[in-house]
């Protein structure tokens, strides 16, 4: 699509070539009056590397107690006492079977949840299909011979429109579903940190404690506001279930006022029914088919929903349970100590074997929930402290199994090991973790801000230097400047960055002579005009 603005009166040349320091990304400025101004860049390959950044607290002790991340049967002992380790070394393995038939039986869980959820919304569409179709249409008589639901040549424009309702009355009652379990489950996390915090605070008999009372108050708070959150979501949810009810329930009242007799209704669940009661509001009854309505009800839908969310929550359970399988030393050392033999059985968080001695020194970070599936033991992290320019390269040797919930936000330990420092880490000092979880090499890139994302969707502006063109791309790893594009983008195809002829909301017109924005008090923010109001960079003259 073409852009046609006024002239900048600036004095740039016709195109202007831009190297941006740091990231050796070539940048173009055109200036055709007859088609806009933008700021492009011309797609490239190269590397990019995608990091998780997070903190951690050093511990620079000789000794490491090696513990299990799940339970099982300790199947192999790699180490002797005795023996020398590094860091990430195997230093014993739990018989993997049986982690891994819970994997299997995780993911057979969470298909037949939602194989049960696309039969009952089916059940539900074929009934409304039926109502619909067993109408008389208007200046048309009935047929003595009830027609079957949707031919082979589709539903009529009536029956369509009426599908149509349905599906988006079935998936608000899903999103309503899964809104209201999420809100749910931080409500429980926030109260788990309320507990902790005001236990901190305040003694058994009221007394002010060690704690901080106003964290105490703020978790307070924060728990009133998750709350607040489940009742909205359930409000929206009953909302959503009383719809679909009443559609359902007039389906079900059309069917049975054209059917003379009972027959056997293919709407009828596998399992599973709720009844609609009189009011059109839905009751979960027994996990069995309701013979009187015949159909699959609005409760039904949510409860399957449910059921997936569930099944899958389980599944992450059951693989991070398995990658547990192996226990791998966090630091460089000599084993002195092997409490376990092989066949022995063992829980989550018992010592399989302690490592003392080497150079190496650890830091335990966290991640949060929604990140912890990137890490990964063996990646590579850069360790960096305040002040210190130099890095230390380190390894992940460990995930924790178990999330902390103190802080009201779900996060997982993480364990990095530095095996030869090459900057001070003293003990209890802070540090800044670079996990590197991803890296492309010898990719199509393209800078991060020539992309625009909506959910899962991806796509750029390219400009062939006459018109402008939005075009659909998959976006690979994401870098801290770059993105690779995996499909969608060849190198050498031009690409938008901005449209430089757009006003920028937030600037001042022009710099007084003292250097400070016109209008507005050094030392203040120019984040506002007169009046409170934005200021806008003009380019006019």
């Amino acid at each position: 699509m073409r852009h046609r603005v006024k002239r900048i009166r600036w004095p740039v040349l016709a195109t202007v070539a831009v190297l941006v320091a740091g990231s050796g990304t070539a940048y173009a400025v055109t200036n055709d009056p007859s088609t806009g101004s933008y700021r492009t860049v011309r797609a490239t390959k190269g590397d990019v590397e995608e990091v998780l950044s997070t903190s951690g607290s050093v511990d620079a002790a000789r000794r490491a107690d090696l513990e299990f991340g799940a339970a099982g049967t300790v199947a192999r002992l790699a180490v002797a006492v005795g023996d020398t380790v590094r860091a990430g070394q195997v230093i014993a393995r739990l018989d993997a079977h049986t982690l891994q038939a819970a994997v299997t039986r995780a993911r057979a869980s969470v298909a037949r949840a939602v194989a049960q959820l696309e039969a009952d919304k089916d059940a539900q569409a074929q009934a409304v299909a039926d109502a619909a179709s067993s109408k008389p249409k208007a200046n048309k008589p009935k047929s003595s011979t009830p027609s079957a639901s949707p031919t082979s040549s589709g539903p009529d424009p009536d029956t369509a429109a009426q599908l149509q309702a349905l599906k988006d009355q079935q998936d608000a009652v899903l999103q309503a579903q899964t809104a209201a379990t999420t809100a749910i489950a931080a409500a429980k996390d926030a109260l788990t940190a309320q507990t902790a915090a005001c236990a901190d605070a305040y003694q058994e008999d009221g007394k002010s404690g060690d704690g901080d009372a106003t964290a105490c108050s703020t978790a307070l708070s924060e728990v009133q506001a998750r709350q607040d959150d489940v009742s909205a979501a359930q409000d929206a949810l009953t909302k959503a279930l009383s719809t679909l009810a009443a559609t359902l329930t007039q389906a079900l009242a059309t069917l049975s006022a054209n059917s003379a007799t009972p027959s056997d209704d293919p709407t009828t669940p596998s399992g599973g029914s709720t009844t609609p009661a009189s009011d059109g509001a839905v009751t979960p009854t027994a996990d069995q088919p309701d013979s009187s309505s015949g159909t699959v009800t609005a409760a039904r839908l949510a409860a399957d929903q449910a059921a997936i969310e569930k099944a899958r929550a389980d599944l992450v359970d059951a693989q991070q349970q398995l990658r547990q399988a192996v226990l791998r030393s966090t630091r460089s050392g000599r084993v002195v100590s092997l409490p376990v033999a092989e066949g022995d059985q063992v829980s989550a968080g018992d010592v399989g074997a302690v490592v003392v001695g080497g150079k190496a020194v650890t830091i335990k970070g966290t991640v949060p929930s929604a990140k912890v599936g990137q890490v990964k033991v063996g990646e590579t992290v850069r360790v960096t402290t305040p002040g210190q320019p130099d890095t230390a390269e380190g390894t992940v040797t460990a995930v924790g199994l178990v999330a902390d919930t103190s802080s009201g936000t779900a996060t997982y330990p993480v364990t990095v090991t530095v095996e030869d420092p090459t900057i001070p880490l003293p003990a209890g000092s802070q540090a800044m973790l670079a996990i590197v979880v991803a890296t492309a090499k010898d990719v199509v890139t393209v800078p991060i801000s020539a992309v625009t994302r909506r959910g899962d969707a991806a796509s750029v502006r390219t400009w062939d230097g006459k018109e402008l063109s939005r075009t659909g791309v998959t976006i690979g790893t994401v870098g801290a400047r770059e993105v690779e594009i995996t499909h969608g983008l060849e190198p050498g195809d031009e690409v938008v960055v901005a449209d430089i002829d757009q006003a920028i909301t937030g600037a001042a017109d022009s710099l007084d002579q003292r250097g400070g924005f016109k209008g507005i008090p050094l030392g203040r923010s120019a984040g506002g005009g007169p009046g409170g109001g934005p200021v806008t960079f003009k380019s006019g003259p």
